[in-house]
């Protein structure tokens, strides 16, 4: 996919002459996944004006240019590259017809069939909560949500994500908005009731847990292989531990002390009680994690047999998690439990650098849109960190691909106002203006830059 336009006729010659590359690692990554494929099997194309897939790139793009959606149509950086009008990214953002969800699976699914060579008992799934806050009270469902890390409530929606977690890379799946009964804005955008805008509507209305059920049962359906599905304690519930078992996938999560009530040796006993009264009396010590812990192997009413492991912190501080494989042994659960704070991670990097959030429309359609961008973005860096075959945290990638992208517009926008000025002064001072010597001297100047490499002409 070629975005970024040439200066000159001549310097396009002399690109392919050279075999000089100026696509960035982004585009070569939109053109090796089949992007463009992609958006058009989950119904997300036009029939006229600019090409879908140059939308979704420009989109895909703002924050490593630093810029917010509305500089594509005022600034100045990136006028030579973008040149859209601003009702054309608003449509494109507020279509509801689009399935996003269904391009963001389809286009995870192909990125971890590529690069994914671990066994199944490496692979994860995780699903967990986190609040994007708002400032318009007029927009779609938006509502107040209890931060539990500020401990306020706050204007917002609830954003329900699941992932894919490998060991090493972690994969966003599926994603999901709640808006709370609290002041919310129920003054629905009036559209078809057969199209994926309004099912996500009806989906923002469900109990979180219904929800999360449905995103796994989706997983499945698309062949995502895992082992366990991870959760924290807020969606640990009987009947949801039951239904995802039901699915195919064994669970792993925190356990929140509740009236819940599991039989131990014909009792029926509660978390606490469990704790006190048997569990605490039984810890040792585990060197792997140096921490005293235990196991009781109980039953619950819809989950059946499950291994409940408690863990104490501290000398009046526990925890307890629970795994639907009882065959396991105390240390591994801690293990895959751990990987839970993978989704963490996702979360801080994708409202720190990409943009999680930011964007600001009246719209539900545009708020599903953008967060699907933001999981497009992370597929996007994923993949790169995959095919150089490196690990770790994304944000050394970001910053790397921030500069190259900066360097490159920056580049472009340079060189197209030295080149007018050229032009403007020859025809001004020069009074036997020869066309041919000009075009000439444009060709050297060029040529000299692709000489030293393209990448000098930010420094002119």
């Amino acid at each position: 996919m070629k975005n970024y336009t040439p200066s000159s006729l001549s310097i396009q010659k002399e690109i392919t002459k050279h075999h000089l590359n100026l696509e960035s690692e982004i585009d070569k990554s939109i053109n090796e996944l089949g992007i463009k494929t992609l958006l058009c099997q989950s119904g997300i194309r036009k029939h006229k004006g600019f090409p879908t897939v140059n939308l979704v790139f420009a989109l895909i793009l703002l924050p490593f240019l630093k810029i917010s959606l509305t500089s594509l149509w005022v600034g100045k950086l990136v006028e030579n590259i973008f040149s859209a009008h601003k009702d054309t990214y608003y449509r494109f953002m507020n279509q509801e017809r689009y399935n996003w969800r269904k391009f963001i699976m389809l286009l995870a699914n192909r990125l971890i069939t590529r690069l994914d060579t671990r066994p199944l008992k490496d692979k994860v799934l995780i699903g967990d909560d986190t609040l994007i806050a708002k400032t318009g009270e007029n927009m779609e469902l938006v509502s107040y949500h209890f931060d539990h890390t500020k401990k306020v409530s706050q204007l917002g929606y609830q954003m329900l994500q699941l992932g894919y977690h490998n060991g090493e890379y972690f994969c966003p799946l599926d994603v999901a908005f709640h808006t709370s009964k609290k002041r919310t804005n129920q003054e629905l955008r009036d559209i078809d009731h057969r199209v994926c805008g309004w099912k996500r509507r009806l989906e923002a209305f469900q109990k979180k847990t219904n929800v999360l059920v449905e995103m796994v049962r989706r997983a499945w359906q698309a062949g995502i292989e895992a082992q366990f599905v991870l959760f924290d304690s807020w969606f640990a519930h009987d009947i949801l531990i039951f239904k995802i078992k039901q699915i195919g996938y064994d669970v792993i999560c925190r356990l929140k002390r509740s009236k819940q009530l599991y039989e131990y040796r014909g009792q029926s006993l509660n978390l606490s009680e469990l704790w006190h009264d048997i569990a605490r009396h039984q810890l040792t010590w585990v060197n792997s994690w140096q921490v005293k812990a235990t196991y009781l192997d109980v039953i619950l009413p819809l989950s059946g047999k499950v291994r409940i492991v408690f863990v104490r912190s501290s000398r009046k501080k526990w925890h307890a998690f629970l795994s639907t494989n009882i065959n396991m042994e105390l240390p591994e659960i801690l293990k895959y439990y751990s990987c839970r704070w993978t989704i963490e991670v996702y979360f801080r990097d994708c409202k720190q650098m990409l943009y999680l959030g930011k964007g600001q429309s009246e719209t539900f359609d545009a708020v599903v849109a953008l967060a699907s961008l933001v999981m497009l973005r992370y597929l996007l860096l994923v993949y790169i960190l995959a095919k150089r075959q490196l690990k770790g945290p994304i944000g050394p990638l970001f910053q790397e691909l921030v500069h190259e992208h900066l360097q490159i517009a920056m580049a472009d926008v340079l060189w197209t106002r030295i080149r007018e000025i050229f032009m403007v002064s020859s025809q001004l001072f020069w009074d036997d203006f020869d066309s041919d010597k000009f075009i000439h001297l444009i060709d050297l100047v060029e040529d000299t830059l692709l000489t030293y490499g393209f990448s000098s002409t930010a420094k002119l």
